[in-house]
């Protein structure tokens, strides 16, 4: 087994998050976690002791990801509005945005317009040139959280408020 080569480390703030669905979300993307991947295990006993077997199947952590909101909150607003279409909507045209056609690789045609129930996304890790350096692609995204937006008075600097967004998705892969 060889070494790695490449001695840099990844960088946690050179990064970007492209997904068809939510245009503008990319632009103002803040923080995002990796998620973890963890799997069950069997216990099978023994008469001497409990041997621990490997599981069958894969769990994925959901995605969230840190978005500054613009003064607009037009991508509050894009995930919100594409939440609210997937859940209880008051009307029928709200539904009926989604299209009838899902975004997405898990067996479905991609809809080129970016809407639908789900959308394929990619979080791209960029080196220290700046270059897309690995991508992260989930498919099968759909919101199921948009965090609040705190609004106060009192701060004495203007930073921009925050709010998050919570992912569920089918799997995600990695590519270097």
């Amino acid at each position: 087994m060889s070494l790695t080569t490449n001695q840099n480390f990844l960088s946690p703030i050179e990064f970007k998050l492209v997904l068809d669905r939510l245009p503008n979300v990319e632009f103002f993307v803040k923080s995002a976690t990796i998620p973890g991947i963890n799997s069950g295990s069997t216990d099978r006993p023994s008469p001497f002791k409990t041997i621990h077997e490997p599981g069958d199947k894969l769990d994925y952590e959901e995605f969230t990801v840190g978005i500054i909101c613009d003064e607009d909150m037009t991508a509050f607003r894009e995930v919100s509005d594409w939440l609210v279409a997937l859940t209880y909507p008051s009307d029928f045209s709200q539904y009926a945005e989604l299209g009838s056609r899902p975004v997405g690789s898990g067996g479905s045609v991609p809809n080129p317009n970016g809407k639908g129930v789900k959308s394929d996304g990619s979080l791209i890790i960029l080196n220290s040139n700046k270059n897309a350096n690995v991508t992260v692609k989930f498919t099968d995204m759909f919101p199921t959280a948009v965090g609040s937006i705190q609004l106060d008075t009192s701060g004495t600097d203007l930073t921009p408020p925050t709010f998050d967004i919570t992912f569920k998705y089918g799997r995600y892969t990695i590519e270097v």
